[in-house]
């Protein structure tokens, strides 16, 4: 049996056995032309291949070396105001959609690999790859000569030959030894500076070779100015991140490092400089120090004054033509000078043109605005115009066939789906009940937003539609008024102890703000409540029981105006009990004094004074009693007619008629804004405390005088006191039994004809 053997091992058994046999041998063939260079200018890159002779059926050739090479071409400088090769290969997707939206697209140095085409669009923070190598010859980083071969970098030296071993120095001289310039060297480590940015040296211009490195990371950051305040890098509170900035005709890069503040900041520079750079450190905690290094020439420093100027502006038109600027300006011990001081030198250049190259001709698809959609609901359809236009790179050239542009791009849709809810619209369930039996209510009903299909959908799928109302006012037939009394709470006490008075608003009236006759209410409710009851009947050594005229504490002014439907079978009101503090008139009573220590003063007809109700207000229907809002024109079914003809006259404003006697209805007169309040018959003024300065309080109330007694004063004794003529009330502990001296003690200390006082309930009665 024959054995398989290996075409190496063949061969070698060949030449052993048989001379006469040939060897197989794998050889290289000529080079051939160079191609054509990448750039024209620049330094571009030049290729040429080889190809390898092989007699071999299996495995392939296996020629030893490459199988094409390269070389450095077009070496010489581009003319000034070329365009950058890089960033000439990002526009060339300028306008072009990317995610929706279209870019100008600019270099981005910061990528991991420098020969991918890594492109970041103007004004935003992310950067893209639109290809994976570079055009060869395109340098690796701004300011250096390397340049990216397929996709790799490559070192190039300062004769800009591939791999070439020549160097240049700190001198920036092509193979030179450093001669031609000296060192500068220093490290800026005042470790207390003021928070902010602070001034640490200037790179003074001619400086090639800076370097400027913290020692060690900090909070800190370097900043770059020039002499004239113009910031190049993080000025204004504002920090960069690692990027190369053209400043000082030269390519400074700034590497804060991947870690952020844990990383020490770096600036370094190739130069030379044109116009001094002053360096500031941005300081936020202790200093660690600042090392910094750059070479100035032996030779060919100028003495005086000079011309500094900073770098080119951006090109003000990418191609076709446009102009540059910079700053140019007179300087000396890199200070700024008034330009006459150099003027025996010749000027600088401060514009140029730039960006000659003719722009290429590019074939683009454009969009206009999308159409209504054809269905507001269920789903509808919405299309736009898309067409192909032929730009020069600064302007539209027209509209060409849709061919050309579907060479470049996919042609973007001109149609779309919308719209694609679902349709809805509202239902409305029947209307509720009246919510009231009578008069004015309210109905309610259910609103839903329902889909075609019948199934209920949340409130925003119907919001093209008005939403019907949920509620509507309902009127029944009108409610019966009932007609009764209406008291008001008590008012304040006529004295702060020994037997007072006090008296209450009593009105017959309806639920629709209307006053009637009190005869109407007595044939309804024969016994009438009373409108005057006794108060504060003990001692005076004893704190008052209700409030007084001498004493308000506790008194709710705001309830002045209060009136209540009276209901005679609610729990006895009017009672006056010594433990609860507190006396109201049970109907019909009369002035007794009962043995539980009550008093009772039977209520006169309508000879009371006139209490007018300032607000009536309304509680809910279904409570045991009623509070009613009257309005300001209390005379039912009064308007502009003469209030003389009224049945009761006029009120005291001389126009508004009174709804009953003793000018019951009638509107507050001014007293009520005075400082001591209205006087018993409701329109005077007092002029002082306790109705001082009123009439004759009472005059006309008609009391039982024939049969007092010594359990309690009649009605007529107790409102002879209410007015003591000296200031005794205000006194520690009031007034003696004279109601004019002013007590010494509680128990009446210091008074004349002081009585034997028995503070019982069942005794009789102070004097009168």
């Amino acid at each position: 049996m024959q054995a398989a053997v290996r075409p190496s091992n063949t061969v070698s058994f060949a030449r052993e056995q048989s001379p006469r046999m040939k060897r197989q041998i794998d050889v290289w063939g000529s080079w051939g032309e160079w191609g054509e260079c990448s750039r024209s200018c620049g330094g571009g890159v030049s290729f040429r291949q080889r190809r390898c002779y092989s007699q071999r059926t299996e495995d392939g050739s296996s020629c030893s070396g490459p199988t094409q090479s390269y070389r450095s071409c077009n070496i010489q400088s581009c003319p000034e105001g070329s365009w950058d090769f890089r960033a000439e290969q990002c526009a060339e997707f300028d306008g072009t959609e990317f995610q929706g939206k279209k870019y100008k697209w600019l270099p981005y140095y910061g990528a991991p690999n420098k020969c991918e085409l890594n492109c970041i669009p103007k004004g935003e923070n992310f950067y893209y790859r639109h290809k994976e190598a570079v055009v060869d010859g395109t340098t690796c980083e701004p300011g250096k000569r390397d340049i990216c071969v397929e996709g790799v970098c490559q070192a190039v030296g300062c004769d800009n030959m591939l791999n070439s071993a020549k160097k240049e120095d700190n001198c920036l001289q092509c193979g030179g030894d450093g001669s031609t310039c000296y060192r500068v060297k220093g490290n800026f480590d005042v470790a207390s500076l003021p928070k902010g940015y602070n001034q640490i040296f200037i790179i003074p211009m001619g400086a090639t070779s800076i370097h400027i490195k913290e020692v060690m990371p900090s909070r800190n950051f370097l900043a770059v100015k020039n002499v004239r305040g113009e910031y190049y890098l993080n000025g204004h509170w504002t920090i960069d991140f690692s990027r190369a900035l053209h400043m000082a005709s030269t390519v400074m890069h700034y590497d804060r490092g991947s870690e952020g503040d844990l990383a020490a900041e770096l600036l370094h520079a190739r130069g030379p400089t044109t116009e001094p750079l002053v360096i500031e450190l941005i300081s936020q905690e202790p200093n660690p120090g600042v090392q910094y290094e750059y070479y100035l020439p032996v030779q060919g420093q100028s003495s005086g004054h000079s011309w500094s100027y900073s770098s080119w502006s951006e090109c003000s038109s990418e191609c076709g033509g446009g102009f540059q600027s910079r700053l140019v300006f007179c300087t000396i011990d890199n200070e700024i000078y008034p330009d006459s001081m150099c003027r025996n030198k010749p000027q600088p250049d401060n514009n140029r043109t730039c960006g000659r190259q003719a722009c290429p001709q590019t074939k683009r698809w454009k969009t206009g605005e999308w159409g209504s959609c054809s269905a507001t609901c269920g789903g509808g359809t919405q299309t736009r115009p898309v067409y192909c236009v032929a730009y020069d790179g600064q302007s539209s050239q027209g509209v060409v066939d849709n061919a050309e542009c579907m060479a470049f791009a996919q042609q973007p849709r001109s149609s779309q789906p919308c719209s694609m809810r679902q349709c809805a619209t509202w239902s409305t369930g029947p209307w509720s009940e009246c919510s009231t039996s009578c008069g004015e209510g309210v109905q309610i009903r259910t609103v839903t937003c329902r889909t075609q299909q019948g199934s209920q959908a949340q409130d925003f799928v119907c919001v093209m539609e008005p939403k019907p109302s949920a509620t509507q006012p309902c009127l029944r037939e009108n409610c019966i008024q009932e007609i009764g009394w209406h008291i008001g709470d008590w008012g304040l006490c006529s004295k702060s102890c020994d037997s007072g008075i006090r008296t209450r608003q009593v009105i017959c009236a309806d639920g629709d703000s209307k006053f009637y006759s009190p005869e109407m209410c007595k044939a309804i409710q024969p016994q009438k409540p009373d409108t005057l009851g006794s108060c504060n009947m003990q001692p005076c050594y004893l704190p008052q029981q209700v409030p007084s005229m001498q004493d308000t504490m506790g008194y709710d002014v705001t309830r002045q105006s209060l009136l209540t439907r009276y209901n005679p079978n609610s729990p006895a009101r009017g009672v006056l009990s010594p433990d609860s503090g507190d006396e109201r008139m049970l109907p019909g009573s009369s002035m007794v004094h009962s043995s539980s220590g009550n008093y009772h003063i039977q209520s006169t007809e309508d000879r009371g004074t006139n209490f007018l109700p300032i607000r009536w207000e309304s509680q809910s229907r279904s409570s045991g009693s009623r509070q009613l809002s009257f309005s300001r024109d209390l005379a039912a079914g009064t308007g502009s007619q003469d209030c003389s003809r009224s049945p009761h006259g006029c009120c005291p404003d001389g126009h508004t008629p009174a709804s009953g006697p003793l000018r019951r209805g009638c509107p507050f007169g001014i007293c009520q804004q005075s400082r001591y309040g209205c006087c018993p018959d409701g329109i005077s003024s007092a002029q002082g405390p306790n109705n001082m300065g009123c009439p004759q309080y009472y005059s006309d109330v008609e009391v039982n005088r024939s049969q007092p007694t010594a359990a309690a004063p009649t009605a007529s004794q107790a409102l002879s006191q209410q007015h003591p003529s000296g200031e005794c009330r205000g006194s520690m502990y009031g007034c003696c039994f004279d109601n004019i001296a002013s007590a010494s003690g509680p128990q009446g200390e210091g008074c004349l004809n002081r009585p034997n006082y028995q503070p019982s309930w069942r005794k009789a009665g102070p004097r009168l």
